[in-house]
This record gives structure tokens, C-alpha cells and sequence, in this order.
């Protein structure tokens, strides 16, 4: 069982480009609205985007995939975003980060994945919050997170899971399950604030 804080090698397909997806999904909003939710702009749907953060083997920042068209892809080609999905409707993952492994350039050695809610919510508004590290050419899942199960209900972001080279796996790539919930107060720059778990 893969708990937070543990680190196991990242056991996918290695086929084709090495493509693994970083997915997550959430449940829309059936709240009913009164005018005070108007008021207080509390009537918005879910709006939950999950992110990239790139570094290079000596742990500097130098690139970043998200949802928005300027950012959906990094300078490789080789991570890229599904799109922004701004209410959560339909079944299955509503924005996904695919990696394709085998086509990243050689400096690349770790990749954090961080879920932020853009709406003015948190995580105890939102159902069912899930992120999946699956297999990109099986669909199979490598790890499940059910996002804010127990810690960060309070909190509007969550440091999920760090993908990094590792020698001592079979693939050369591990996991590592963070499932943090920072204050978003503390956090002037993701891009060196993350660093810390490198």
C-alpha cells in the first residue's frame, strides 16, 4: 500500500513514448442557490486545475504545465494538458497531464503535481476530489489518492505527488506520494516554494 511520504518505483508500460497521466476528477456542484450564495459569490461552479512543475537534475525550476492555452504544454512536447475544465461535469477525469517519459529531454528529472481550486471554494465544498497516476497505455491505475479524505478539508490546494529519475527502479522513475495542503497565504512562487520536496 502506498502511503504519504513513501517513494516506489513508478512501475509503467515501457512501450512506445513511456506515456504515464496524472489525472484528476470531481463531482459538479448540486448545491441549490439562494440569493446570500449570490452575494457572497458562493454560487460558482467547481473549478479545480491540476499542474505541473519541472525541474532539472540539479533541482532549479524551468518549466511549468497548466491548464490555460499558453501553458498546456512544456518546451519538449512531451507534458501537456488536457485542458481547463471549469465545472467538474461528465464522468471520468475532467483535466489530465499526460507525460510521455521516453521523450523528455535529458536534464528533466522531476515533475510535481499540485491540484489548486480556482473557484471560492474548498476542499470540504467539492465531492468525490480524486486524483490517478495511471499507465498510458493500459488505463491501468499505478496510484489513487482520494484528494482531502481526512486532512486539508479546509485547505484550496494540494501537493500531490512528485515524479522523479531514480536509478534504483527498473523503469528509472519512482513516485513519490506527498499529499500535502499548504496555505496558499504562505505561497508567494510554486515554482520555489516546491523545491522543498525535492
Amino acid at each position: 500500500m502506498t502511503v504519504k511520504g513513501s517513494k516506489t518505483p513508478l512501475l509503467y508500460t515501457q512501450k512506445a513514448r513511456h506515456r504515464i497521466l496524472i489525472a484528476i476528477s470531481w463531482d459538479i456542484s448540486t448545491q441549490k442557490v439562494t440569493v446570500m450564495d449570490k452575494l457572497r459569490k458562493a454560487d460558482q461552479q467547481h473549478d479545480l486545475d491540476i499542474s505541473c512543475f519541472v525541474y532539472d537534475t540539479q533541482k532549479n525550476y524551468i518549466d511549468f504545465v497548466g491548464p490555460m492555452a499558453q501553458d498546456s504544454m512544456d518546451q519538449s512536447g512531451a507534458i501537456y494538458h488536457s485542458g481547463d475544465d471549469q465545472t467538474g461535469e461528465g464522468d471520468g477525469d475532467d483535466e489530465s497531464i499526460s507525460c510521455e517519459l521516453a521523450a523528455l529531454p535529458e536534464d528533466v528529472a522531476h515533475m510535481i503535481f499540485v491540484v489548486e481550486i480556482r473557484s471560492d471554494h474548498v476542499f470540504a465544498d467539492i465531492a468525490a476530489t480524486a486524483l490517478r497516476v495511471a499507465d498510458g497505455m493500459t488505463d491501468k491505475n499505478l496510484y489513487e489518492l482520494q484528494i482531502a479524505r481526512t486532512d486539508g478539508q479546509h485547505s484550496a490546494a494540494c501537493v500531490a505527488v512528485h515524479i522523479y529519475k531514480d536509478n534504483a527502479s527498473p523503469t528509472g522513475w519512482g513516485l513519490h506520494i506527498i499529499e500535502d495542503y499548504p496555505d496558499l497565504t504562505e505561497v508567494s512562487d510554486w515554482g520555489s516554494w516546491l523545491t522543498r520536496y525535492l
